[in-house]
C-alpha cells in the first residue's frame, strides 16, 4: 500500500518509515491488550456533508484535511434536531431519568421488534427478555439505575444500555446516538461498504488503555457490564444482537488525535494523519499511544461553524466527556 499526504502524494521515506513503525509497535501493543486497533467503512460523500457546511466543489484534499482536524462525531452531533419538549439524550452527559425511561422503552420496542426476534432470542436470554418487558419494568429500571453511586458510574451503565441499542440500529436507536460504530475486524468495515459503487474509505484508528474512557464494547471492555451487575439488572449478550460485526463503539466521536489515517479502498492508498508530520509527534512514538496525537486546534471554536456539526464533543482523556451546540 503506497503511503501519501492529503493530496494524495507519496509521502517521504523518512515519514512513511516512522509511521511504519507507529504501526508496528501498535500492532506489538495491541497483541498485549495495551491499545485497541479498530476499523470504520465509510463512504467520502457521507463524511463531506458531515465536515462541510455548503458542500460544493471543494477540492478532495480539503475533506481529508478537514477529517483529521475534526475527526468523525456520532448522530447526535449531526442530525438529531431536537423536537420540542425533547428531554432524554439532551447531551453526552444526560443521565436523567428520562434519558432512562427512554432507553427502558427502546429495548422494549427491539424486544418486540418481528424482524429482530430471531437476533433476540439467539442473543438475549430469558432473564433479560422477561425483565424488560415485565408490567413493571421500568420503575424497577429506575430504582435500580439511581442506585449507582456516582454521576459516572451511572453515566456508564446508560452507555451500557446504549450500545445494545446502537448495535440493534433502527429499532433501537438512530439519529438519536451518542456512538460511534468501529469493528476490530476490518473485514466487517470492507463488508459494510459492499454495496457502495465508489469513494469507499476505511478509518483506521486507535484507542489506548484503559478503553472505557473512550469506547463501549462488553464482550471486550467488561468495565460498563461489571456496574449493571452491581446494579442487579439484567445483562444481554456481550456483543449484542449482531455478535459477528465484533463491535466497539466509540463514545462521542473518532477523536483526531487517535486517528491514524484513511485507507483509499481499491486504490491501495493509505493516506496518514496530516499531524504526524509534525515534529512533536513522529518524533514521540510512546507519547503518541498513550496520548494520541497532538494536533494544534486552536481555531476550532470558529472553524467549527463551517462544518455539518449542530454540536461537537470533547473529552479530558480520562473518561469525562462535555458537549456544546454549535
Amino acid at each position: 500500500m503506497d503511503y501519501v499526504d492529503s493530496e494524495l502524494n507519496p509521502v517521504t521515506d523518512s515519514v512513511k518509515n516512522r509511521f511504519i513503525d507507529l504501526e508496528n509497535h501498535l500492532q506489538t501493543l495491541s497483541g498485549q491488550g495495551e491499545v485497541q486497533l479498530l476499523y470504520r467503512g465509510e463512504q467520502l460523500h457521507n463524511i463531506k456533508k458531515r465536515l462541510i457546511k455548503n458542500p460544493g466543489t471543494e477540492q478532495e484534499k480539503e475533506i481529508y484535511e478537514r477529517a483529521f482536524y475534526f475527526g468523525d462525531k456520532a448522530r447526535h452531533f449531526s442530525v438529531d434536531v431536537f423536537t420540542p419538549g425533547r428531554n432524554y439524550l439532551t447531551n453526552i452527559n444526560d443521565h436523567s431519568n428520562n434519558t432512562f425511561a427512554f432507553i427502558h422503552d427502546r429495548i422494549c420496542n427491539i424486544l418486540k421488534d418481528p424482524k429482530s426476534s430471531t437476533r433476540v432470542e439467539k442473543c438475549t436470554d430469558n432473564k433479560f427478555r422477561r425483565y424488560f418487558l415485565g408490567a413493571d419494568s421500568k420503575d424497577d429500571f429506575l430504582k435500580k439505575i439511581n442506585t449507582c453511586y456516582t454521576d459516572k458510574t451511572k453515566i456508564n451503565a446508560r452507555d451500557y444500555y446504549l450500545y445494545f441499542l446502537h448495535v440493534a440500529g433502527s429499532p433501537g436507536i438512530r439519529k438519536e446516538t451518542m456512538l460511534v460504530s468501529t469493528s476490530k475486524d476490518k473485514s466487517v468495515a470492507l463488508h459494510f461498504l459492499k454495496s457502495a459503487k465508489k469513494d469507499k474509505v476505511i478509518f483506521h484508528y486507535f484507542v489506548p488503555a484503559p478503553f472505557q474512557d473512550y469506547a463501549i464494547g462488553p464482550w471486550e471492555i467488561e468495565h460498563h457490564a461489571k456496574i449493571i451487575h452491581a446494579t442487579g439488572l439484567p445483562q444481554y449478550s456481550p456483543k449484542g444482537l449482531y455478535p459477528d460485526q465484533n463491535e466497539i463503539a466509540i463514545k462521542g466521536a473518532l477523536f483526531p488525535q487517535f486517528l491514524l489515517g484513511i485507507e483509499l479502498v481499491g486504490k491501495d492508498k493509505f493516506i496518514i494523519n496530516a499531524s504526524f508530520n509534525k515534529s512533536i509527534n513522529k518524533d514521540n512514538i510512546p507519547s503518541i499511544v498513550q496520548h494520541g496525537l497532538v494536533i494544534d486546534q486552536s481555531d476550532f471554536g470558529n472553524s467549527i461553524f463551517g462544518t455539518g456539526y449542530i454540536r461537537y464533543g470533547e473529552s479530558d482523556g480520562d473518561g469525562t466527556f462535555s458537549s456544546y451546540d454549535v
